[in-house]
């Protein structure tokens, strides 16, 4: 299987991002699976059918799936020096606040730094997660200094000792901002995920390491969404902390590769993993076995994340594009209607005089699709552009007319509250589609 950079875009519902990409690429993803989104619906219809290649793992800690905390994961097992802190706190920075949020240039740094500095700390001293926030409700409490200096991280503690004995106005100042970052640690159940239960030693259930996921594959499922109380940070660090332990075995493995290529659905990717350094390292991963599919709404959606640059870079890196449809935003459809090219029309004009009849012809250059065209793209059809060839008009494939269909069927039956429902509107999904392209058969 060749590693590629994937990137799907559409818009509108039921343009099946679920059903004909994130769901197909799951099922038949020959390795370990890494999957992030804001619903259950893929959770419901691939856990079973991915349960036969290894386990299956889902990381719920808003309760969209309401699945229970049978396993948990401690995000500061990631922290193991100071480079990692800045990386967890940015996650924390990124995922805890809307994406257009406007920052202030002193409070924003200042307090990212403070905040990597307790995550160290804490890590350094085998303390849970939750202990960084109580440590950011007192300002004054130096234990965290202390901390780093025996460990001999001198001068990250003297940064943290800098804001404890600055002016109480500028201290409240990064510590708010801190405390704001972090805030998804006050919400019990998120906790419950990331802390164990009573102390470890009386924690019984399963630990979840990034490292033996990799090496031994299976199913990640990572779910939250926006809003009060969003674990969207911790989403983005678990997302990390794997792909940067497959990435460790790669380095490790024949020709710098996965022997068997890692999958990663990044499924809403703006709402639930704001992975900030993202559009810088799409095509390094390809290139290591770790095949990333980011999947957004539209075009906006990504620049609030990741700013026009980031969002060219990303679009850019990945080697298969696909645009679904659905999309109105006439400056993205222009490009992408420029990059599908021109074609050159034949046509013929008669002119009669002097008893003689003649015919002219004559090429006219015209676009294959224009942005009327592409804004109107018909459900069951994709526009996909992939690297040395020709951007193609296809046909999507639902996972309802794949092979397998009926154990997706009884997975959702399995898991899935409302699964008559779900089913019977996938049928109808798949009956609409088809009159569609009946429809341009005819016409």
């Amino acid at each position: 299987m060749t590693s590629l950079g994937h990137f799907n875009l559409s818009e509108t519902p039921r343009t099946g991002k679920t059903t004909s990409r994130a769901v197909p690429a799951i099922l038949a993803a020959p390795g370990g699976v890494l999957v992030t989104s804001n619903k259950r619906d893929v959770v419901d219809a691939t856990r079973d059918v991915r349960e036969k290649a290894g386990q299956v793992w889902v990381f719920d800690p808003q309760g969209i799936a309401l699945e229970e905390p049978t396993w948990w994961w401690n995000p500061l097992s990631y922290v193991t020096d100071e480079v990692r802190a800045a990386k967890m706190a940015q996650h924390f920075a990124s995922g805890s606040r809307d994406a257009d949020a406007k920052t202030d240039s002193y409070f924003d740094p200042a307090g990212k730094d403070l905040l990597a500095g307790l995550l160290l700390a804490a890590a350094l001293d085998g303390r849970p997660i939750t202990d960084v926030y109580t440590w950011l409700t007192r300002p004054a409490d130096d234990t965290a200094v202390e901390i780093l200096r025996q460990h001999g991280f001198p001068l990250t503690a003297d940064q943290v000792a800098g804001v404890i004995d600055a002016p109480e106005k500028q201290r409240g100042g990064v510590y708010g901002t801190a405390q704001q970052m972090a805030s998804c640690l006050t919400n019990r159940q998120v906790a419950r995920w990331v802390t164990p239960l009573g102390g470890n030693a009386s924690d019984r259930r399963p630990q979840f390491s990034p490292e033996a996921f990799v090496r031994e594959g299976g199913t990640l499922y990572s779910l939250s969404k926006e809003g009060q109380g969003t674990a969207g940070p911790l989403v983005t660090a678990l997302t990390v902390a794997v792909v940067e332990a497959a990435e460790e075995l790669a380095a490790r493995s024949a020709g710098g590769r996965l022997s068997t290529p890692l999958l990663g659905v990044l499924d809403e990717a703006a709402n639930v993993c704001r992975w900030r350094d993202l559009p810088n390292l799409y095509s390094h991963y390809g290139s290591r076995g770790i095949v990333l599919m980011t999947i957004l709404q539209s075009w906006s959606q990504g620049v609030e994340v990741w700013g026009e640059s980031g969002m060219r870079k990303l679009w850019s890196a990945s080697n298969v594009k696909v645009y679904g449809g659905g999309v109105s935003e006439a400056g993205f459809l222009e490009d992408l209607s420029r990059v599908i090219g021109d074609y050159d029309r034949l046509s013929s004009s008669t002119s009669s005089g002097r008893g003689q009849r003649t015919v002219s012809q004559q090429l006219h250059r015209e676009r294959i699709l224009d942005v009327a065209d592409l804004a109107a793209l018909p459900k069951g059809r994709a526009v996909v552009l992939s690297s040395g060839s020709r951007p193609t008009l296809i046909r999507t494939q639902p996972w309802m007319t794949g092979p397998h269909a009926a154990d997706v069927r009884a997975s959702i039956a399995a898991h899935d509250p409302q699964a008559q429902h779900t089913i019977s509107e996938a049928q109808h999904e798949v009956a609409a589609v088809e009159a569609t392209i009946g429809s341009e058969a005819r016409s």
